[in-house]
C-alpha cells in the first residue's frame, strides 16, 4: 500500500511546491518495512532476539511514517487549510498509537519488562494477552452468544490435576490428563489472593506462623496469600522440582500457573518458586 501512494504522490503535480514532505515520509516507511520485514527474518532464522527487537523497532517506525505521510500526502494534496491539516495528522496520531505505544516500550521498557518480554519471545515463559479495540469487540460478540447457547458444563471440564503424596515433599499436585504445553492450569481458580505486609507476619508463632511460610508468596516485603488458609486450592500445593530437574510448570506476573511443556498424565507438577517469590515457599 505504501508503494501505490507513494508512486501517486511523485507524479501528483498537485504538491509540486511541497513534494519533500508526502514523498521524503512514504520514502523512508516504504525502506524502513522492507529492511525492517528483511532484518526481523534473519533474526528469526538465527534466533537472535536482540536483533530482532532492534529492528522491530525500525519495522514499527515504518509503520508511524506510512500514517503520517499518507495524511501529509492528503493534505496538501487538496490543498486543506492549517486547521484541516492539523486534525488529519491527529487521525494520524491516533491510528499509529499502537505502533507509537510498541516503540516507546522497545526504548523505554524497565530492564525487567524488556527480559520478560524477551523471554516471551525466547519460548521460555507464556506470553501475556494484550487486548485491543477488535479483540474486546470480539470477545462481547462471543459472550453474547454464549448467553443464547449454554453448553452444560461440568466440574471436570477444565480440571487437569488432583493432590497426591508425593515424593519430593509431603502433598503434591499431579497431572490425571495430558496437559498441553501453553495452558493455564488453574484457569477456573477464582480465590482471591490479599497481600499482608510482613511485619504483622513476624507476630505470628508455631504452626499458624508455618502455614504462611510453607504457603504464601513474598514480594516487595508483603506476604500473598489466600483470602483464609481454608480456602486453598490445589494450586497452593505444587511442589518445587528435586535438584537437577527441570519445572515443568512456569508462572507469570499475575500468579497464574502454565504448562511449560507437555505434561503427561501421572507427572506431578513442579514450578520454580525463586521465578514469583523473594523467599520461596518452605514447601508443602
Amino acid at each position: 500500500m505504501v508503494g501505490a501512494v507513494l508512486a501517486l504522490a511523485i507524479g501528483d503535480k498537485e504538491i509540486a511546491a511541497v513534494w519533500y514532505w508526502p514523498i521524503g515520509l512514504l520514502a523512508l516507511s516504504m525502506i524502513s518495512f522492507i529492511v525492517g520485514l528483511e532484518r526481523c527474518g534473519e533474526a528469526m532464522d538465527e534466533d537472535d532476539v536482540d536483533k530482532f527487537l532492534a529492528w522491530l523497532l525500525v519495522y514499527n517506525s515504518g509503520s508511524v511514517l506510512m500514517f503520517f505521510g499518507i495524511a501529509t500526502y492528503i493534505g496538501m494534496h487538496y490543498h486543506v487549510s492549517w486547521i484541516l491539516l492539523v486534525i488529519i495528522l491527529i487521525v494520524a496520531f491516533v491510528a499509529s498509537l499502537k505502533w507509537l505505544r510498541d516503540i516507546c516500550f522497545l526504548i523505554f521498557a524497565t530492564d525487567a519488562d524488556s527480559e520478560e518480554y524477551r523471554e516471551e519471545l525466547l519460548g521460555n515463559r507464556p506470553p501475556q494477552k494484550q487486548l485491543d479495540s477488535v479483540m474486546l469487540l470480539y470477545e462481547f460478540c462471543r459472550k453474547m452468544h454464549r448467553r443464547k447457547v449454554k453448553e452444560p458444563h461440568m466440574p471436570d471440564t477444565k480440571c487437569y490435576t488432583r493432590l497426591r503424596p508425593s515424593q519430593i515433599h509431603g502433598v503434591g499436585v499431579f497431572a490425571i490428563r495430558n496437559v498441553p504445553k501453553g495452558v493455564n492450569i488453574f484457569s477456573d481458580d477464582k480465590s482471591e489472593m490479599i497481600w499482608i505486609d510482613k511485619e504483622m507476619i513476624q507476630t505470628k508463632l508455631g504452626e499458624v506462623r508455618r502455614l504462611y511460610d510453607d504457603f504464601c508468596v513474598l514480594s516487595n516485603q508483603k506476604y500473598g496469600c489466600p483470602a483464609g488458609f481454608n480456602n486453598l486450592t490445589i494450586g497452593w500445593y505444587i511442589n518445587e522440582p528435586l535438584e537437577g530437574q527441570e519445572p515443568n510448570v512456569v508462572c507469570n506476573g499475575d500468579y497464574d500457573f502454565f504448562a511449560a511443556r507437555e505434561i503427561l498424565a501421572g507427572e506431578e507438577l513442579t514450578v520454580d518458586y525463586s521465578t514469583f517469590s523473594d523467599t520461596p515457599p518452605t514447601g508443602q
